[in-house]
């Protein structure tokens, strides 16, 4: 018996590779994104945290 083999092409033979370099590009635009909204809430909390224990002087 004879054997036949077939080869399948991946995701990496069909997609160019300027197309990859602009997935890649946009997956790291959407990690700095998430990162900035994350900073954000990181200041507002840290600034409302100094608000709360402001220093109050009593004469």
């Amino acid at each position: 018996m004879r054997e036949v083999k077939v080869r399948i092409p991946t995701l990496d033979d069909i997609l160019p590779k300027e197309f990859k370099e602009h997935m890649a590009n946009a997956y790291k635009e959407t990690l700095l994104a998430l990162r900035s909204l994350i900073d954000a809430k990181i200041k507002k909390i840290e600034e409302g945290r100094e608000k709360r224990l402001k220093k109050i002087e009593i004469q």
